[in-house]
């Protein structure tokens, strides 16, 4: 097998542009509202119903006409209590002249009465009720529709769903909603790869990769199909990336992407289909392949696993999500002072650091280590054409935002 030197390596600008113009198909299913944080919607959201349905009371007391106590104070005004109007049952009262009806917190106000007074302003003299505080028309109520009006615009097309939106489909009775997905399949390879859970053997070290860009894709409301752990051996990697071509809407996999005798990716691109870009001016993350095969998007990511969830982060991230019609997250930064002498290269490097009081300090290890990201705040880029940065320089920090912690 020739090796597949990695010589004109594609800028980090280009990148970006190439990445951008990938598409990936997309499908639009129902999926119950509780699993639905961090999916994407498919439609806006109309309310087919008013919330409240009814006017209902913010607080125990009793449901009065506002005119009938507006002079209550320190002379109480008697009211005459015709009953009681219970949560989850329609008003069976109506309040009329010096009249009451006594509420619980989230009854329906009965008909009449156009506020409530606390139990604690009132007493309870057999069917007299002895107001002590007057109140004005609305006091202690929600009126119906006042929260949610039927046929208002709740949410937007687009929108990524999270806790607080989950409970606004629920209070208009939706059961399911529908959200804009796509199948990502994730391979990894390599003849030292067991599986976490099992005997670690001389020689080998867990799979890491997989979880992680599988736990990052999921994140993003996408169906992750894992395909486990493949053998560096090119026919079977490559039987198994036909089968997740056929099944998926883009395909991950993780090594056999560098220049070694084992790295057969490049290959198996080009031998199925088209092979758009091999190797970014990019640290980490050099030995990228990116190709289409049968019009269906495969990203070969590199196997060290900084490499990996760093291209994933800048490039397959905002790639599925332009894709699902979400908006690209605004990238959160903040100017600090390097801490320590930083030596790059020659290639665009996105350097993972964690702030202390203001200061910055690099996280990075090697690509290969697994915990450089684990403990990182965000990044630092620090371009091509520029060598070292020296200890003291301000430096601009972008923090990871929360679809990849």
């Amino acid at each position: 097998m020739s090796r597949k030197i990695l010589r004109d390596l594609l800028s980090i600008e280009d990148a970006r542009t190439l990445f951008k113009g990938v598409k990936v198909r997309t499908h639009i299913v129902s999926i119950p509202i509780e699993r639905s944080t961090g999916w994407v919607l498919a439609e806006d959201v109309i309310s087919t119903i008013d919330v409240p349905g009814f006017d209902k009371s913010l607080r125990d007391g009793y449901a009065v006409r506002s005119e009938d106590v507006a002079f209550a104070g320190d002379i109480p005004v008697a009211l005459k209590m015709v009953g009681f109007s219970p949560v989850g049952e329609p008003p069976q009262y109506q309040v009329g002249k010096m009249e009451a009806v006594e509420v619980a917190t989230g009854g329906p106000i009965p008909n009449g009465a156009d506020a409530v007074v606390m139990v604690e302003d009132t007493e309870l003299n057999g069917d007299t009720v002895l107001v002590k505080t007057s109140v004005k028309a609305g006091k202690f109520l929600i009126l119906a529709g006042s929260d949610i009006s039927k046929n208002a615009c709740l949410l937007s097309k687009g929108l990524t769903i999270g806790a607080r939106e989950v409970g606004v489909l629920a209070a208009i009775g939706m059961r399911e909603v529908a959200v804009n997905t796509m199948k990502v399949g994730i391979i990894s390879t390599g003849n030292e790869l067991a599986m976490p859970g099992t005997d670690l053997q001389p020689g080998m070290v867990y799979d890491t990769n997989s979880y992680s860009l599988y736990a990052a894709a999921t994140k993003l409301g996408v169906d992750t199909i894992a395909y486990g752990l493949i053998k560096d051996d090119q026919d079977t990697v490559s039987a198994v990336v036909k089968k997740a071509i056929g099944e998926c809407d883009i395909v991950l996999t993780s090594g056999s992407t560098s220049a070694g005798p084992d790295d057969f990716m490049y290959d198996i691109i080009e031998e199925q289909g088209n092979v758009l870009v091999h190797g970014l001016n990019f640290k980490p993350g050099k030995p990228v392949v990116l190709g289409m095969i049968n019009e269906i998007p495969i990203v070969a990511l590199p196997g060290h696993p900084t490499s990996s969830l760093t291209v994933f982060y800048e490039f397959i991230l905002p790639l599925i999500r332009r894709n699902l019609d979400a908006p690209v997250a605004k990238k959160q930064t903040l100017t600090a002072v390097l801490g320590e002498d930083v030596i790059s290269g020659t290639r665009h490097e996105m350097l993972a650091v964690r702030l202390e009081n203001g200061v910055v300090f690099s996280t990075s290890r090697s690509s290969a280590a697994i915990t450089t990201l684990a403990y990182a705040d965000g990044f630092i880029e620090i371009p091509a054409d520029v060598p070292m940065v020296k200890k003291g320089m301000e430096v601009v920090v972008t923090f990871f935002d929360d679809a990849f912690k």
